[in-house]
Formats: structure tokens, C-alpha cells, sequence
């Protein structure tokens, strides 16, 4: 793409986030998306197939910047591990309950089979890994995809539970915080390669 296409693109996908804030991504339509972004509908599917190709690149988009905004924020090379991963946690519990609407995007595109929406989950699921390699720095690969599995079923039961109401979010905070520290502390005592 061209640099002005990439720019399209760009406020295409900005248009998608501050809809799926405002309405829900269910109550997103295209042709709204196309209005508030100044591109013709017939431009904006050039760009994005469906709805949910444009769903799920908005999802993707978003989690990198949060991404992106912890990394500048907490410059935590050499920091301790728990610290580090606990930080994240409460950041990224934080901007999900701020934008319900977005955790409720995370949670429907986790089980499409939309090719498009697949393969964001794919790339949102290596940006996490390579966080969470930068954050345990050290540690045996194989431990660390078992704590990332382990921590990331935590957070998405926790997301569920406060946009379901069958849980408030300081309960969320304290008991996705209580399932990283446990499985931190017991994999550093089980790795062959401690940090």
C-alpha cells in the first residue's frame, strides 16, 4: 500500500475503535464507518472484505496500543518478573473495563472462524507472547507459554465474568492477580532456567 493508503487505512480502523466505544461492535455498520471516515462504502470494502475482517483489524489495532503504552510506560528491562506481569495485568484489566465494547469484541472474535478474524487473533496472540517473553526474560520458553496459556485463561474468564455482571471489577483485578502470582511464583521454582 502507498503511504496514503496506509493513512486511509489507518483512520478507517480509528472510525471502527471509537464506534465500537460508542455503540457496541455488534451496532457498527459499514456504511457508518465509511461516513465518519470521508471514504466511499466501495472504498472501505477494498480495504476490509467484511465486517468483521474490519472488526477484528480494529481489535488488533487497539490490543497493540495498549501493548505499545505499557512498553513506553513501564521500561521494564531487568525489572522483577511478578512486578512486571502484574503491571501489565492491572493495564490491560483497566482499558478492557473502560471499553466494555471492546472486550466484547476480544471475546467473539476468540471463537470465529472468519479467516480474517483468525488470523488477528494469530498475530494479537504473538504480540502477547513477545510481551510476555520480554517481561520473563530468562525463563524457559516452555514455561513461559504454559504461564502465558495459564494467565491468559485467567484474564478472559475475569473479562467475561465483569461484562457478563457476574463479577465487579476489583474482584476481576484481585483474582486474575492472585491466578498470575500463583502460577509465577510455582513456575520459578519448577524452571530449569530461573531468571
Amino acid at each position: 500500500m502507498t503511504s496514503s493508503q496506509l493513512a486511509r487505512r489507518a483512520k478507517i480502523i480509528e472510525t471502527a475503535i471509537d464506534l465500537i466505544a460508542d455503540v457496541g461492535a455488534d451496532a457498527v455498520q459499514m456504511r457508518d464507518v465509511a461516513k465518519r471516515s470521508h471514504v466511499a462504502l466501495a472504498t472501505l470494502y477494498r480495504y476490509f472484505r467484511s465486517k468483521e475482517h474490519l472488526l477484528a483489524a480494529a481489535l488488533e489495532d487497539w490490543q497493540k496500543r495498549l501493548t505499545r503504552r505499557f512498553l513506553v510506560a513501564s521500561g521494564r528491562a531487568g525489572a522483577d518478573p511478578v512486578s512486571g506481569v502484574l503491571d501489565y495485568l492491572r493495564r490491560a484489566q483497566r482499558a478492557f473495563h473502560r471499553n466494555p465494547g471492546m472486550t466484547a469484541l476480544m471475546l467473539q472474535t476468540m471463537t470465529s472462524v472468519d479467516p480474517e478474524a483468525k488470523a488477528a487473533i494469530d498475530r494479537m496472540n504473538q504480540t502477547n507472547a513477545e510481551l510476555f517473553d520480554r517481561l520473563l526474560e530468562g525463563m524457559a520458553p516452555e514455561v513461559v507459554s504454559n504461564l502465558v496459556f495459564g494467565i491468559n485463561a485467567a484474564l478472559s474468564s475475569a473479562l467475561a465474568a465483569v461484562l457478563t455482571g457476574g463479577m465487579d471489577s476489583n474482584k476481576s483485578l484481585d483474582q486474575v492477580e492472585w491466578v498470575a502470582r500463583t502460577l509465577l511464583t510455582q513456575s520459578r521454582r519448577t524452571d530449569p532456567n530461573p531468571p
